[in-house]
């Protein structure tokens, strides 16, 4: 006769072949990506009369001392594609590019010819602060299903995004919060996926991440990307 452990076991394991194919979340300077690889699934629940933990969730660490973010007034447009679609928008002026994910600065010549970049105050840490990433994507699947992705490999990484809470979704963009594992501190991640007009294939994903206190300035900058996007014909 199997065991209820024996049982357990096996459960497991045909869990994990099932989770397979999926994307899993990482972090790049404090923002999260989704990369094209297998993930695991969460932990199954802990046996009966097994340890639990009870104790209430660890503090928050304090933020970086920093400016708070306020929606920008002044912009520099930019260029980025690829066989999928092209597109024109917009970056704070002033704000100094990096590669993604090896975060090296860009010169504003070198901005356009990459697939992805990052962007913040030059004088601000590389951590713990705010940012604009832009990437050209080719899924080849529409926005809501880049969405969908993005938010079940999150919840299938819990111990690299610990505390994730959902705060708004719509068809093409996600608001959420976490916890970053290293640092302990409380991040604000926003995502949107864009198609060109009258194309069904999202071929840009823009987020911006940041502190509590930045959520207001994370807004306004989410809108303002968003109102200055242009598709290149």
């Amino acid at each position: 006769m199997s065991t209820p452990r024996a049982v357990v076991a096996l459960v497991a394991l045909a869990l994990l072949g099932a989770g397979a194919g999926f994307g899993v979340a990482t972090q790049t300077g404090d923002d999260v990506v989704t990369e094209p690889t297998a993930a695991p699934l969460a932990a199954s629940p802990s046996l009966p009369g097994a340890d639990e933990e009870s104790d209430e969730p660890e503090p928050y660490a304090e933020d970086i001392d920093y400016r708070t973010l306020v929606p920008p007034t002044r912009f520099v447009t930019y260029r980025i594609g690829n066989d999928v679609q092209a597109w024109r928008y917009l970056a704070p002026r002033g704000w100094q590019a990096y590669s993604v994910p090896d975060d090296v600065e860009l010169p504003p010549a070198q901005v356009d010819s990459r697939q992805e970049v990052r962007f913040r105050p030059p004088d601000e840490p590389v951590e713990g602060g705010y940012s604009l990433r832009v990437k050209a994507v080719n899924d080849h699947v529409p926005p809501a299903t880049m969405l969908a992705d993005k938010l079940r490999a999150l919840r299938l990484a819990p111990t690299s995004f610990p505390d994730l809470t959902l705060l708004e979704r719509t068809d093409d963009s996600l608001y959420f919060t976490y916890r970053t594992p290293s640092s302990n501190r409380l991040r604000y991640n926003f995502f949107r996926w864009f198609a060109a007009p009258g194309a069904g294939e999202a071929s840009l994903e823009m987020s911006v991440v940041g502190r509590a206190r930045d959520e207001v300035g994370l807004r306004g900058l989410f809108d303002q990307f968003r109102d200055g996007l242009r598709p290149v014909s």
